[in-house]
């Protein structure tokens, strides 16, 4: 029977593995996660042993590991199943079809993602929807298909409309005015453009403004609006600034529980 301290030690080699993982030392991090999951077997906690195993998987996927990837899959799937977590369903499908897409097999994980959005959106997962609308519409803008990836990304603002702080909005915004302004809809997305940098430079996240502010930067200039770019210049002066005093900042720790991919 296994002690109460050995218990207590595979929730703390689980959480540094998550954090390992989740800093991309990726090998440091699965030696963690292989010790807690012996351990959570033994115990007979499957919760445990499912996180840790999606964990697993997690960093594979990390690792370019596809074989191992596709290999731990139904042991992970099978956890869920028992447990009945149609979440961890969700966004396990999720991250094999980024497997897929990652190998260029984009009609498997064109299909996977499809599967993913049923059924989280069966028991209304909100942020797996957004996650899989995210990487579906990367993999059409990947495919020269713009036109789909603009209509998924609209359809994950539909879903983030009344969502506060609307952080994860305004990421499809930014993605959406990307594939506009590929599609040469110059003023749509310099709309866009300007209602992300806005909100960004506002709520004091510097470097992830760094990108809209360049993109926005070169439209005004291609279309000559030469005021314009100057004043997004000083913009990006300023948030070069911020981000460096933000160096020095503390960083949040890792969330624990499956494990999602996050955008800006």
């Amino acid at each position: 029977m296994l002690s109460p301290e050995t218990r207590e030690s595979a929730r703390t080699w689980y959480e540094t593995g998550v954090r390992r993982v989740e800093a991309e030392s990726v090998s440091i991090g699965l030696n963690y996660l292989d010790r807690a999951i012996a351990v959570f077997a033994e115990a007979g906690e499957l919760p445990e042993a499912t996180h840790a195993r999606h964990y697993k998987l997690f960093g594979m996927k990390l690792d370019d590991r596809f074989d191992e990837v596709e290999g731990l899959f139904a042991n992970v799937m099978q956890g869920y199943t028992e447990l009945g977590d149609t979440y961890g369903q969700a966004l396990l499908l999720a991250h094999l079809a980024e497997t897929q897409a990652a190998q260029g097999r984009w009609e498997r994980a064109y299909s996977l993602f499809n599967l993913a959005s049923v059924v989280a959106e069966n028991d209304a997962h909100r942020d797996v929807v957004t996650h899989v609308l995210w990487q579906q519409g990367q993999l059409c803008r990947q495919r020269d298909n713009l036109t789909q990836a603009i209509v998924l990304f609209q359809r994950a603002e539909t879903l983030l409309a009344k969502e506060d702080p609307p952080d994860r909005l305004v990421q499809f915004r930014f993605l959406r005015a990307q594939a506009l302004s590929q599609l040469g809809e110059t003023a749509e997305a310099i709309a866009l453009l300007e209602d992300v940098q806005t909100y960004l430079v506002r709520s004091e996240r510097s470097q992830a403004a760094m990108e809209p502010l360049t993109l926005l930067r070169q439209l005004y200039e291609d279309e000559g609006m030469l005021e314009e770019r100057a004043r997004i210049s000083k913009l990006m002066n300023f948030s070069g600034q911020r981000m460096i005093q933000q160096d020095m900042l503390p960083r949040p720790v890792a969330h624990l529980g499956p494990p999602i991919d996050r955008g800006l």
